[in-house]
């Protein structure tokens, strides 16, 4: 160990728009957010590990508060190693903040309960300034089958018919605590609150839920979908630029 430097665990909250990446997760031949975040940290200290977060966003999908962990060997303390980093980050990726945890702490299993956003730009009309962030459908959707739909979803259920083929979770069981549908103008923001997700599960609902808001399917056609745990019962999938990451708590938040 070089002069005072230490080796510790840092909690680091990152925000990024996910439009230029292939998704989080390092990729051999495509730009993802931890390769960036990983360069930038190693060009200011000794990164003894791979930046882990608390879970892995798909490519073009973005985050207000993804919280990630790694250990380093620096004598910088967490708001030089802040200011350092978005010195060098792109103008896409920010690290809100950092704060030295204990050795045990983990961004992935430390984590409680996470809260995704789902914005859909619902006009004739698209929006160049939103573009890259929303899901523009043209047609009027009927948001009270949207909610009477994704009311039969919140709870403790076998997700199977939401989630993607290539989803590697051993339980598909999840507790959806919150499936909230709000309407302001042209823009509506579905907000889902749950203990995990699985893989594609968020926009794979979404996708559903829009074929309810179309009148394709019925509201009570959910509980059947979510019956059947078979993904070919449920609706397409969403693109992935509409979702957002908001939040992610921990025991001690």
């Amino acid at each position: 160990m070089k002069g005072n430097e230490q080796k510790r665990r840092i909690r680091m909250i990152l925000e990024y728009m996910g439009t230029r990446y292939a998704g989080w997760q390092w990729q051999d031949n495509a730009v993802t957010i931890q390769q960036v975040v990983e360069e930038a940290l190693g060009k200011i200290t000794s990164l003894k590990s791979r930046i882990t977060a608390s879970g892995r966003t798909d490519a073009g999908v973005h985050a207000l508060n993804q919280p990630a962990h790694a250990d380093v060997e620096t004598r910088m303390s967490d708001e030089e190693i802040m200011k350092a980093m978005n010195a060098v980050l792109p103008d896409d990726i920010s690290v809100k903040e950092i704060k030295t945890v204990p050795e045990d702490w983990s961004a992935r299993f430390s984590a409680k309960e996470k809260t995704y956003r789902y914005t859909i730009l619902n006009r004739v009309r698209p929006s160049v300034f939103e573009h890259g962030r929303v899901w523009h459908i043209k047609k009027t959707l009927e948001i009270d089958a949207m909610r009477k739909a994704a009311s039969l979803l919140v709870g403790e259920h076998d997700f199977t018919s939401f989630r993607s083929s290539g989803c590697a979770a051993k339980n598909p069981v999840r507790r959806l605590t919150t499936l909230d549908i709000d309407r302001d103008d042209d823009t509506i923001r579905l907000t889902f609150t749950a203990n995990g997700f699985l893989k594609q599960m968020v926009r794979n609902i979404v996708g559903t839920l829009v074929e309810a808001g179309r009148g394709k399917i019925a509201p009570d056609d959910v509980s059947t979908i979510l019956g059947k745990r078979d993904r070919t019962e449920a609706g397409p999938c969403a693109p992935p630029y509409g979702l957002c990451l908001v939040d992610v708590v921990y025991d001690n938040n």
